[in-house]
């Protein structure tokens, strides 16, 4: 905010700077949402695909 304050008044720069702050939390909220959907119950380690039913679709099926 303070820098923004030599080139706007400072309720224009304060505007500014809680308009930003709440839509980087917006924005983080969506990204960190959208990662859980992808993740789902996790990773496999061996080759990085989604587990399903705690099982893994690739490397449990080549070990049976």
């Amino acid at each position: 905010m303070i820098g923004l304050i030599p080139f706007m008044t400072p309720v224009y720069a304060a505007i500014v700077v809680i308009l930003m702050y709440f839509g980087i939390k917006v924005y983080v909220g969506k990204r960190r949402q959208s990662i859980t959907q992808d993740v789902g119950e996790g990773i496999c380690m061996e080759c990085g695909s989604k587990v399903f039913d705690k099982k893994c679709p690739n490397c449990d099926d080549t070990q049976e």
